[in-house]
């Protein structure tokens, strides 16, 4: 009783710990709310003008302009020396290096990393998202602090993240990456975590996730529409919402992928412009470039139904004045028509009008001179060069919940709200989802609390149990091992006490069938009780568990052997049988003899064997009388094709012919051709006739 009041008392204190364990949590850690980026008033880039966001970079911080990349995990930033030039003193004739002031303020300004106390040098690497479009260059990376938006923002801030330094021109402007995948620059074993992780990690965003559009310049009565970035939601003001969700695709580098089911257009002067010539496929939506890279054969449908040219020089649609006004006029509308193969049948339709196409391409971009108006579209050989641009994501909404691994794409809304509607998107550590958007008077860091001390003080109760269970199964067993550990020790004790004899040996035993082994099996008794027990009780043994022990009577039958039949083998003598002797010796055994009849076949005694001469040529004689007797003569050599014979070869010597007598051959022919030689009065050992015999 007292060890169980001790149990007890250790669970409710343990019960008690578990809740003020709760109570802390709850009371110190809270769901922390979306950070809604601020975008700049800037609209900035060479492939057409796109809103920008800006970001603090360094120690001090330096500001630098720069867009927002769904493909990337890192923060990119134009290096000072990019926008470096030369200039020659003509009086002293000596040159000096200085920053040109339009490349800074076309490329969203620059960072100098040797400025920064707090830059920490990596080296440079190859820039590696977007080769499959052909896009490359080299950068300067390392580790930095970085903050979002202006001073006056009041953005986050953090430390020791990962910054790239880049001078290529295929990058005219920076970006911030807002793919949580972290970067290896060496191998796999230290990777650098993504700024979207760090947020989450250091609870500052509710879950990894993002919502984004691009911005539209061409919106509004004068006044554009700028871009929204929102960190662990989304803006609901922004789009008209749809119940369709996509998954992501299983190639880790172009995860964000729709497929296209159809692509049509409409026009003042026609409608129902078919310009999906070929099967549905799939694009990845990439917020790093501008345009839409498309299959060829959907290029040359929009060839066809805009009257586009393209230039083989830049790879650009280019658009002269008089097409640019044409397509002013008819003013046609693209929509996509996005779905999710295998997945749903529930479709999604994205409009652009060809205001979202009216782009400017200015200078050095793929080498022009002079700013141009293009077609924002480009050639794709390739599926993995399929992708939807920020020419897509200027009329379409983009929420992407990297840990649930789904994202969805909606229709941006211009009915725009004075205020906006950030909505979070919780991690799914956060497990009671419900519990955090109810109505009730504890806050959310409350609740989730109560949830994990509820959960902790459950678990200890079952620990608790399973100890008690376990205790109980185990002094169970105990005591009835104990039992039956008595009852073999009682009956060991009776058995040594009355040890059985030899008379009481059962019928199955070793030696009742062996008659005279000494293997012994136990013997099996049977209980006192039993009907065929006629002992007297002073006889029996002492009383066990089982009863008395009482032998029953000896009930075993004797066996008897009968007369073997097998005769003695006789000897032969140490002479060896021949044939004819051992099928004899067979059929007697196997047939059976008389034993008290005379034996058909006795041993002759034979003088001992002894081994005959080599065999001469004068020895060997053709037995086979079907063979033609030849009439040359050992003594008459003759000559077959050249060759003589010599007198001493046998070979071909002539049997000699017996006379006949009674119509058959001879007793001597007989004897020289019988294939066994004569057992009784055989003196002729000059020579050895072949025979059966060895």
């Amino acid at each position: 009783m007292g060890a169980q009041r001790h149990r007890e008392r250790a669970f409710h204190a343990l019960l008690l710990a578990a809740t003020l364990f709760a109570t802390c949590l709850a009371d110190n850690k809270t769901v922390p709310d979306p950070i809604s980026v601020a975008p700049d008033q800037n609209w900035e880039g060479i492939d057409g003008k796109w809103n920008t966001f800006s970001l603090r970079i360094g120690s001090p911080y330096q500001v630098v302009r720069v867009f927002v990349s769904t493909a990337s995990q890192q923060t990119w930033a134009i290096a000072k020396r990019a926008c470096m030039i030369s200039e020659t003193d003509e009086a002293t004739n000596s040159t000096t290096e200085k920053e040109d002031s339009d490349c800074y303020n076309s490329r969203g300004w620059t960072f100098n990393a040797s400025e920064s106390t707090t830059w920490d040098n990596n080296g440079f690497y190859q820039l590696w998202i977007e080769q499959n479009l052909e896009l490359s260059g080299n950068g300067q990376y390392g580790w930095d602090t970085v903050g979002l938006g202006l001073p006056g923002e009041m953005g986050p801030t953090l430390h020791n993240t990962t910054v790239g330094t880049v001078i290529s021109s295929d990058f005219w402007l920076g970006h911030f990456g807002v793919n949580p995948k972290p970067t290896n620059f060496t191998n796999f074993t230290d990777p650098s975590p993504a700024y979207m992780s760090l947020l989450f990690e250091q609870n500052l965003i509710p879950s990894v996730s993002f919502g984004y559009t691009a911005g539209a310049q061409y919106h509004g009565d004068g006044a554009a529409v700028l871009g929204s970035l929102t960190l662990g939601g989304y803006d609901a003001s922004r789009f008209t919402e749809n119940d369709l969700t996509w998954t992501f695709a299983p190639d880790n580098e172009r995860d964000i992928v729709v497929g296209i089911v159809d692509i049509t257009a409409t026009s003042t002067t026609k409608s129902d412009i078919k310009l999906l010539t070929r099967d549905p496929f799939s694009m990845y939506i990439d917020s790093t470039v501008a345009e839409l890279w498309l299959p060829v054969e959907v290029c040359e449908a929009f060839e066809t139904e805009f009257g586009l040219q393209y230039d083989n020089m830049t790879g650009l649609y280019l658009v002269d004045d008089e097409l640019h006004d044409r397509l002013q006029a008819e003013n046609p509308s693209v929509n996509f028509l996005l779905g999710q193969k295998y997945s749903s049948n529930a479709t999604v339709n994205i409009t652009l009008p060809y205001n979202a196409f009216d782009l400017q391409a200015s200078p050095p971009y793929k080498g022009l001179t002079n700013q141009r108006n293009y077609f924002p579209i480009r050639r794709a050989t390739r599926d993995n060069q399929f992708v939807l641009g920020r020419t897509f994501l200027q009329e379409s909404y983009l929420i992407v919940d990297w840990e649930r691994q789904n994202f969805s794409i909606s229709a941006c809304n211009w009915e725009l709200e004075e205020n906006k509607s950030i909505v979070p998107i919780l991690s799914p550590k956060y497990t009671d989802e419900q519990a955090a958007n109810s109505s009730s008077g504890l806050s959310t860091g409350a609740i989730i609390g109560i949830a994990l001390g509820v959960g902790f003080a459950v678990v200890l109760s079952a620990v608790f149990a399973f100890v008690l269970w376990y205790r109980r199964r185990h002094r169970k067993r105990k005591d009835e091992f104990a039992k039956i550990q008595y009852a073999a020790q009682a009956a060991a004790a009776a058995a040594a006490k009355d040890p059985p004899s030899d008379k009481d040996e059962p019928l199955n035993s070793a030696r009742a069938h062996s008659g005279e082994g000494t293997k012994v099996f136990p013997k099996a008794e049977l209980p006192a009780d039993s009907k065929h027990a006629d002992l007297d009780k002073k006889d029996a043994g002492p009383p066990t568990m089982f009863g008395r022990l009482v032998e029953v009577e000896n009930t075993e039958r004797q066996i008897f052997e009968m007369e073997g039949d097998t005769p003695a083998p006789t000897e032969a003598g140490g002479r060896q049988l021949s044939e004819k002797e051992t099928m004899m010796v067979r059929e007697a055994r196997y047939n059976g003899v008389d034993r008290h009849g005379a034996a058909d076949v006795s041993p002759v005694e034979e003088a001992p064997y002894s081994r005959p001469p080599p065999l001469t040529g004068l020895d060997v004689a053709m037995v086979n009388r079907r063979l033609p007797v030849s009439p040359v003569t050992p003594l008459t050599p003759r000559t077959v094709d050249g060759a003589s014979l010599e007198a001493g070869d046998t070979f071909f010597q002539p049997l000699q012919r017996p006379s006949p007598r009674d119509g058959g051959s001879s007793e001597t022919g007989d004897t020289l051709l019988c294939p066994i030689s004569p057992l009784e009065g055989s003196t002729d050992t000059s020579r050895r006739r072949f025979s059966y015999e060895s």
